[in-house]
């Protein structure tokens, strides 16, 4: 489990960008054709390691829309997985994605004609925001950013097994951040006032790089910071992250990843919970 040193910050950032956009096909499924829940769950995705695929949820028991990093590839498949159709995305405008996405779905006579990408929330600006065609990405990029995908839900699962109350680990379109929420502490009605998330996110105005955190919420009372231990990797950030965070710059300095990546991960959930 590691992360590759062979390629520039820069190009992580940029293809990371079409990825957000191109798993709004996903998340706009989830928004359109699914229960809504009011955590905004119905949008989100699980990634698929063995795969490499981001995958929506269940529509009525008859197909998934997906998204293969690789190849920068629409899915819909059964609900077993097997492939039903597939669109490069690659030279394609979000129009042209979205027109296929509905008649693959009615293929499998689920009524997709209200389909849009119009979402209830902004994600960073792209030149297909504009009906310009998404780039081709450069193959090994799309092939480390599975790799970050596959390590982050590897962590983050790691987590979700070791905390009874933890939810599945999940990507949300909004952030695109991969990360398992985790409350444990709770009032007298069962309600979480407590809690901790671990996961990685991407480049945005906390750090301008993809980097794993774990953040602290209580619900009647700030964390108190000045408490927290010192980390011999990454570092705290209480007013832009509430939590600690891990840059991947930082990471590709490490002799040891994995375990440098989780020793990071373990003394800040430590925090968490004594906070």
């Amino acid at each position: 489990m590691r992360f590759s040193t062979n390629i520039l910050i820069d190009k992580i950032n940029t293809a990371q960008l079409a990825l957000h956009h191109a798993v709004q096909f996903i998340a706009a499924s989830g928004k359109y054709l699914l229960e809504e829940k009011d955590d905004d769950s119905h949008t989100s995705m699980s990634w698929d390691s063995g795969n490499k695929i981001f995958y929506g949820h269940s529509i009525n028991n008859r197909a998934r829309v997906g998204l293969h990093v690789p190849t920068l590839s629409l899915k819909v498949t059964g609900p077993t997985g097997i492939e039903l159709a597939s669109l490069s995305l690659s030279g394609k405008t979000k129009r042209e994605g979205l027109l296929w996405l509905r008649q693959a779905l009615q293929l499998k006579q689920i009524d997709a004609s209200d389909l849009a990408l119009k979402m209830h929330y902004d994600i960073p600006e792209h030149p297909t925001d504009e009906a310009k065609p998404f780039s081709e990405v450069d193959a090994s990029v799309l092939e480390e950013l599975a790799n970050h995908r596959t390590i982050a839900d590897q962590l983050c699962n790691e987590v979700f097994t070791k905390h009874a109350k933890a939810s599945p680990a999940r990507t949300w379109p909004h952030h695109f951040d991969h990360g398992v929420y985790v409350p444990f502490q709770f009032n007298d009605n069962g309600e979480a006032i407590q809690s901790f998330s671990v996961g990685y996110a991407v480049a945005d105005s906390v750090i301008n790089e993809p980097y794993f955190y774990v953040t602290q919420w209580k619900k009647e009372a700030k964390v108190d910071y000045s408490k927290a231990p010192d980390l011999e990797y990454g570092e705290w950030l209480p007013e832009k992250l509430k939590g600690a965070g891990l840059a991947l710059s930082e990471i590709l300095k490490m002799g040891d990843q994995e375990k440098q990546i989780q020793e990071f991960i373990n003394k800040a959930v430590a925090f968490s919970k004594d906070a």
